[in-house]
């Protein structure tokens, strides 16, 4: 069976919940505290998406997530994050209003500056109960979805894996 390969950046503000996501998505233990350490550089993990149809045939998707530290201390990597990355995940707190505000400069930088597809991009927005920060009309042409981990993971899964055909389309066009 073919195989293919993606890269994806998961990227936002500091406790913005990127960690959790990742692991999340890569079945690793989500009863994690909620006071996890702050990415220090760069987390890679992989996981597989088994049987995805693409073209109209089977394939596995092997899918690299690299996790970003969200800390101003890291920006110097972020050209290192950015090369070869086929789509970005940006992760955000719904109650953060200053760091919405911080991922225009993150949109420009990973998908303006390099010309990546707005169909490589997923906005993530962390669900909480609190007020909801809007995303500015740099991200109208990004796929969104509301992430609650605890109460609907497998639709955030389900999601996900259609943001990657989504990925993997723009990469291998028809």
């Amino acid at each position: 069976m073919p195989q293919h390969k993606v890269r994806i950046l998961l990227i936002g503000p500091v406790n913005s919940g990127k960690s959790k996501l990742a692991n999340f998505l890569c079945d690793l233990d989500l009863a994690l505290p909620d006071s996890i350490k702050s990415t220090k550089g760069l987390r890679i993990l992989e996981f597989e998406i088994p049987d995805v149809e693409i073209s109209g045939s089977k394939t596995d998707v092997d899918v690299e997530l690299w996790d970003a530290s969200g800390d101003d201390m890291y920006s110097s990597y972020w050209p290192v994050f950015r090369k070869h990355t086929d789509g970005v995940v940006f992760v955000y707190s719904q109650e953060d209003d200053y760091g919405v505000r911080k991922l225009d400069l993150m949109y420009n930088y990973f998908v303006t500056q390099p010309n990546l597809s707005p169909r490589a991009c997923l906005a993530c927005a962390m669900q909480s109960d609190e007020v909801y920060a809007k995303l500015s009309s740099t991200f109208s042409k990004v796929s969104k979805i509301v992430v609650n981990l605890d109460a609907q993971g497998e639709k955030a899964k389900q999601d996900f894996n259609k943001y990657i055909l989504s990925v993997i389309n723009t990469i291998f066009p028809k």
